[in-house]
C-alpha cells in the first residue's frame, strides 16, 4: 500500500489548499498528498502554475473536494449541464498533475435540500455520475464516492448506500472509497469492506475523537481495519485526512504507526 496525506485539512493561508506543508511530507514518510480540487478551481491560470511549481518533489496522485458548495448536485437549484462543464475543467486541471483519483464527498453541493425527495436527489446524482464517466473515462482516471456521517451530510452515509448508487449508475470509472473515520462516527462494522470489495479504490483514515493523526495509543484498531482491507485484496492508496497543530510531530508518528499494519 502507499501512504498519502490530504493537505487541506492543515492549511493555514487563505488559499485552503494546505501547499505550505507539502514539502514537508516525502521527509515525513508519506508517498503522496491529496489536495481540494474544488480550491484548486479557484485559482487562476498563473497561480495554479505557481502553486504546482512549488509543491514538486512529491506526487500528487489523488484529489479530494471535487465539487464546491456553490455548485448544487441535487435539489431544485441543480444544473445538470452546468455541473458536467466545471466537471470538465476540473479533472482536466486535475490531469496536468498526474492525478489518477478524485474523490466526491463534496457534503455541501450534493447535501439534500430539506423536503426535497430522496429518489429525485438521487436520480440528479445518477444522471450526473453517467455524465462524468464520459469525461475521465479518456483521461484514465476514477471518481470514488465517499460516504461520510450524518453530523456533515445527509446522502451516502454508508458504504451500502455508495454502494448501491455505484451499482445503479454503472460506470466502470466510478467506484468507492471507505473513510476509518466516517465509520466510525456512524458505527459501521468493518464487515462492510469484505461487502465493497474489488469495488474499493482509495481509503481515508483518522481517529475518531478530534480527527485527528493515528498515534499509537490512541484507542482505535487500526490493525483490525487494515487486516480488513487485506482481505479484501486491497493494496492501493491510504491518505491520512486529520487536523493537527504539530504535523511535523504528528505526520511523522502516523507514518510510523500507519505503515506497521500497511505491510
Amino acid at each position: 500500500m502507499k501512504l498519502g496525506c490530504c493537505v487541506n485539512m492543515l492549511a493555514a493561508t487563505s488559499t485552503k489548499i494546505g501547499d505550505e506543508n507539502i514539502p514537508l511530507f516525502r521527509e515525513l514518510g508519506y508517498d503522496y498528498i491529496e489536495i481540494p480540487l474544488a480550491q484548486i478551481m479557484d485559482l487562476s491560470d498563473m497561480e495554479f502554475i505557481k502553486m504546482y511549481r512549488k509543491i514538486q518533489g512529491i506526487p500528487v496522485e489523488v484529489c479530494n473536494n471535487f465539487f464546491p458548495a456553490t455548485l448544487r448536485l441535487t435539489g431544485e437549484e441543480a444544473i445538470l449541464d452546468k455541473a458536467l462543464e466545471y466537471a470538465r475543467r476540473a479533472t482536466s486541471r486535475a490531469a496536468e498533475m498526474g492525478v489518477k483519483i478524485i474523490v466526491l464527498g463534496s457534503a455541501g453541493a450534493k447535501n439534500i435540500p430539506e423536503g426535497f425527495p430522496y429518489a429525485q436527489a438521487e436520480a440528479q446524482f445518477i444522471a450526473l455520475l453517467r455524465g462524468i464517466q464520459g469525461i475521465v473515462a479518456p483521461l484514465d482516471m476514477t471518481i470514488v464516492l465517499e460516504p461520510l456521517n450524518a453530523l456533515e451530510s445527509n446522502f451516502i452515509l454508508n458504504a451500502s448506500e455508495g454502494l448501491a448508487i455505484m451499482k445503479e449508475a454503472d460506470c466502470d470509472n466510478i467506484r468507492l472509497l471507505v473513510d476509518y473515520y466516517h465509520m466510525r462516527m456512524e458505527d459501521e462494522g468493518l464487515d462492510v469492506i469484505e461487502k465493497v470489495g474489488k469495488n474499493l479504490r482509495h481509503v481515508h483514515i483518522a481517529a475518531k475523537s478530534g480527527r485527528v493523526f493515528p498515534k499509537g495509543n490512541d484507542g482505535e484498531d487500526y490493525e483490525a481495519f487494515f487486516d480488513a482491507l487485506k482481505s479484501a485484496g486491497y493494496d492501493a492508496r491510504v491518505s491520512v485526512e486529520a487536523f493537527s497543530k504539530q504535523i511535523l510531530t504528528d505526520g511523522a508518528e502516523a507514518a510510523r504507526v500507519l505503515r506497521t499494519f500497511m505491510g
